[in-house]
């Protein structure tokens, strides 16, 4: 069994990362919206409005994703955190978290916060069990429903995942 490999986004994981975040969304009954909601997947790897962009690699292909923007006042955006149907189970996810929160950590932000959906259970767990803090639910019907927030001001062990 190969290594996974975190690192950095290139463009040529796009249509890597399209595959399996547009097969995830349907496996959750939610038809991708490449002009709309999932805009940002169609130009993964590209570092667009200068995200920090990660690859979970394994073989030489990306089997995992995660995406990190700049908000206003220290704060961070996490996205795009995906990692193929094929692979799960074997620890990416944490990996990938670990290596956007250190990123955040790296470039002083002061707070991480992201949007997510009830359904994706497994993702949900991980940031409960990480430290990170449930925040305002959003409106039905709008895609993500729930929010989370890490406060990394402070803590140097905020977001670990070890």
């Amino acid at each position: 069994m190969d290594t996974a490999v975190i690192r950095h986004a290139t463009p040529a994981d796009g249509p890597a990362v399209r595959a399996f975040v547009f097969a995830t969304l349907r496996a959750y009954g939610i038809e991708p919206e490449p002009e709309g909601l999932d805009a940002d997947v169609m130009c993964f790897g590209q570092g667009d409005g200068g995200a920090a962009e990660f690859v979970a690699e394994i073989g030489g292909r990306a089997v995992g994703s995660v995406q990190l923007s700049s908000r206003e006042d220290g704060r961070a955006h996490l996205s795009k955190f995906f990692v193929d149907a094929a692979v799960r189970g074997r620890g990416l996810g944490r990996l990938l978290l670990a290596r956007a929160v250190a990123e955040a950590r790296a470039c002083g932000y002061r707070q991480v916060e992201l949007e997510t959906r009830t359904a994706y259970e497994a993702a949900v767990h991980l940031y409960e069990a990480t430290g990170w803090q449930r925040g305002t639910d959003l409106p039905a019907g709008s895609g993500p429903d729930r929010t989370y927030m890490l406060d990394l001001a402070g803590d140097a062990k905020a977001g670990e995942v070890g």
